[in-house]
């Protein structure tokens, strides 16, 4: 792992707006525009728990959506993460493919779709945010609004002309915040907490480049209640992420 990292740090190096629902309804323009962070993650990695904390600081960051994303390939382990699921390390694996790599790994973060780097090397992660912040013009303005009724909301987004292509829109559910005291596995002993535990990932629209708007349900696919939604607008196949936004739920 300490090679693998020391290789990542220096490709990486080289290289080297949170929109929420608010009573009023409306969102800063500097807010439509957010760069995504995605945290992969597991309760089973002995080496993410500083990843899952620096997660947490870039939740309460303006301009960020911070997910978290927990994989469960590393449940044998002696210990089930109770967020974990195989939609996650779908994910993961997507992200692996489309950028040609060989393997996945926790703590990995990808942003924007478009960068990787490990989840703890946060002098690496915030260079790779102000990078994408300056690209933030390229992006696809969204907004999520109260909808017809209480139990439905509504995701707006702004048509760019056909500039970005064919893009799915992703709906995650996910809570703010969720501490785990754990007895066993790699982490046996420690209480730890996490940030932004995405709890449910689908699709529920193409966009084409028009403007579009979406009908949403506040509750997940089996009626499940959670603290937050997300809109992702992302290329196929775990393409570059052009835009997104996010609201309260409770």
């Amino acid at each position: 792992m300490t090679g693998f990292a020391k290789t990542v740090t220096r490709a990486l190096a080289a290289i080297a707006f949170a929109a929420a629902l608010a009573p009023a309804g409306a969102l800063a323009d500097a807010a439509k525009r957010p760069v995504v962070a995605e945290l992969f993650t597991s309760q089973g990695c002995y080496s993410c728990p500083p990843a899952d904390k620096f997660l947490g600081v870039l939740a309460q960051r303006p301009g960020v959506i911070a997910l978290s994303f927990h994989v469960d390939y590393w449940n044998y382990l002696g210990w089930r993460d109770p967020y974990s699921s195989a939609e996650a390390t779908q994910r993961q694996q997507t992200y692996a493919s489309a950028m040609r790599r060989r393997t996945v790994y926790t703590p990995q973060i990808v942003i924007d779709g478009k960068l990787q780097a490990i989840g703890s090397y946060t002098g690496v992660i915030d260079g790779q945010i102000r990078l994408r912040q300056k690209s933030a013009d390229d992006r696809v303005a969204v907004s999520i609004t109260a909808g017809a009724n209480a139990e439905s909301l509504t995701a707006s987004l702004e048509g760019d002309g056909g500039r970005t292509g064919d893009c799915t829109v992703w709906l995650v559910y996910f809570d703010k915040q969720h501490t785990t005291a754990i007895p066993r596995g790699e982490n046996a002993g420690k209480t730890l907490t996490y940030y932004n535990v995405v709890r449910e990932i689908r699709r529920v629209a193409e966009y084409r480049g028009a403007d579009l708007e979406v009908d949403l349900p506040r509750t997940g696919e089996k009626g499940g209640r959670f603290d937050r939604v997300a809109v992702l607008v992302q290329e196929p196949d775990g393409g570059r992420i052009v835009g997104a936004a996010w609201a309260e739920l409770k």
